[in-house]
């Protein structure tokens, strides 16, 4: 359950993996952007093409293909969308990003951060697991 709380935060994190659309001064990296909100910089997958972070905390990530890699056993997917709304410690509304649990595949809707825990939610299953988990990012 930790690899799939892994492979759902690495989902969310797809979301801001690019440099800044809104702010081409600052150039910040969408794993600088997740960071700022309290989530470690693992729970991004490389391969990122742009993101948009808005102001009230909806984002949009693109990939230029759809990217399917295994984390912590379980095989994520995430779409050439991922969209959602990034607020301290907390990323919700999350599209884009599904787990393969058994045969089907669940989509992560939320993810939120616990102090040293990061918790996942897909369905109606939701598990915790140690933010140490994400120090690196999945490869697409």
């Amino acid at each position: 359950m930790a690899n799939l709380c892994l492979l759902i935060t690495a989902m969310a994190a797809v979301l801001l993996t690019a440099t800044s659309a809104n702010n081409p001064r600052t150039m910040h990296t969408a794993y600088n952007m997740v960071q700022k909100y309290g989530f470690p910089p693992g729970i991004i997958p490389e391969g990122v093409q742009t993101y948009e972070l808005r102001q009230d905390g909806s984002f949009e990530v693109r990939l230029s293909n759809e990217c399917s890699p295994h984390v912590g056993g379980f095989k994520i997917r995430y779409s050439s969308r991922i969209a959602g709304n990034i607020q301290n410690g907390s990323i919700s509304g999350l599209e884009g990003v599904k787990v393969k649990i058994a045969i089907p595949w669940i989509s992560i809707r939320k993810v939120s951060r616990d102090g040293d825990e990061l918790r996942v939610r897909a369905g109606r299953i939701t598990r915790s697991f140690p933010v140490g988990d994400f120090s690196t990012s999945p490869h697409c």
